[in-house]
């Protein structure tokens, strides 16, 4: 049976709020197709500033606004036995559930979570806890839609991911009394390449994982205890020349030697063909159509990265609205499950996130207890399997 141009509307509203945020909430179709989709999109790409999450946001106190020094002194080390880490780590879960339960900004809330996962820690790592919440305001949240490039500078030089991967222990080979100490650490290397940028399959070597460590030999964290920020140690630093990837460094770098590393593999080819493909996983289809995947390469290598104008290519494709008009869906994860629930039935985030903490646990997505740097699965159909051996 053929729908009328008013179904067809709704179902396409429907699939840009399913899409482009957690689901609607009760009315939203509605408001969507009053405003009209493309003004809604528009809204969505701006991300404007949303005074009633805000006030959502307010009974949770300054917490929020903690730099990771002031975590650290008044949770770690201050011996006030009133201030808990666990109610620090509630505010900060509950923080995350408000915004994607109740945010204005939906897209912004998706690659808010899209991106964490893509530059995963774990927030039962031990410095990460108190480390976490500044990772993801300071470094994740405020380049959602810019330049990619930013985003991963940001998450290279914050300390949760300088410590998660290892990194902060990583200084030049070095020689004591005549007998050589190695001090390299391969882990933010290896990963760098085979998860942040180019992707596993990119070609690189083992060489080039051995490469890229040297370059960001001296990136560090001042002190874990009480201070919990960004250092770089000049004395830590492999100077030799370095060849990664097919970008050549020469010998004296310092510093810059990590960061033109970041700028190379952020514009990298690979690069952008990788996360292309991860984006419209995790917006389109659990098999993102090739023409889609090659648009969005195409977008990302003429912008140099600009997450924004690669999400409008995606948006603006006849592949993205597809589904609006199948029988068939992409299966969400769990998260994206229970956050668009609590938005069907209009509900709200109030007090402790425990219960709802607990209920993602059991559904095999702890919230930010992701253990490998993999990131959860963006795959609907892996979560759906996993969910039929369990009960199996």
């Amino acid at each position: 049976m053929a729908l009328s141009g008013s179904a067809l509307a709704r179902k396409t509203a429907l699939h840009a709020l399913n899409r482009l945020g957690f689901g609607p909430r009760p009315g939203d179709v509605d408001a969507v197709l009053d405003r009209g989709i493309e003004s809604y999109i528009n809204d969505q790409l701006e991300a404007r500033p949303d005074a009633a999450l805000e006030t959502r946001l307010a009974p949770l106190g300054n917490t929020l606004r903690l730099s990771t020094t002031q975590v650290l002194v008044t949770y770690a080390d201050s011996g006030n036995q009133i201030a808990s880490i666990q109610n620090y780590l509630d505010n900060f879960q509950t923080a995350k559930l408000t915004r994607s339960v109740h945010s204005q900004n939906q897209l912004e809330e998706m690659l808010a979570d899209f991106w964490f996962n893509h530059f995963n820690v774990n927030i039962n790592d031990n410095f990460v806890r108190y480390s976490i919440q500044s990772y993801e305001r300071d470094a994740i949240r405020p380049n959602v839609l810019g330049k990619f490039e930013t985003l991963l500078r940001a998450t290279a030089e914050h300390p949760a991911m300088l410590y998660y991967l290892d990194n902060y222990l990583s200084q030049a080979a070095r020689t004591v009394n005549g007998r050589l100490i190695q001090g390299l650490n391969e882990n933010y290397g290896r990963e760098l390449l085979e998860l942040h940028t180019v992707g596993v399959d990119a070609g690189y070597t083992q060489a080039d994982v051995y490469e890229a460590a040297r370059a960001f030999t001296g990136w560090g964290i001042d002190n874990l205890a009480r201070g919990g920020n960004f250092v770089y140690r000049s004395a830590n630093h492999d100077t030799g020349s370095k060849s990664a990837f097919g970008l050549a460094l020469a010998a004296g770098g310092q510093q810059d030697d990590g960061q033109r590393l970041i700028r190379y593999l952020a514009t990298h080819p690979a690069t952008a063909r990788f996360i292309s493909t991860k984006l419209a996983r995790r917006f389109v289809a659990d098999d993102p159509p090739q023409s889609l995947v090659d648009r969005m390469t195409e977008t990302w290598l003429a912008s140099e990265g600009d997450i924004k104008a690669v999400m409008k290519t995606m948006i603006g494709s006849s592949e993205f609205w597809a589904e609006a008009f199948s029988s068939s869906g992409k299966p969400k994860t769990p998260f994206e499950f229970t956050i668009s629930t609590i938005r069907a039935i209009g509900g709200d985030i109030a007090g402790s996130p425990r219960a709802v903490v607990a209920y993602l646990s059991q559904m095999g997505q702890p919230l930010y207890q992701c253990i490998p740097p993999t990131g959860y699965s963006d795959s609907g159909r892996e979560w759906l399997n996993r969910h039929r051996r369990s009960i199996a």
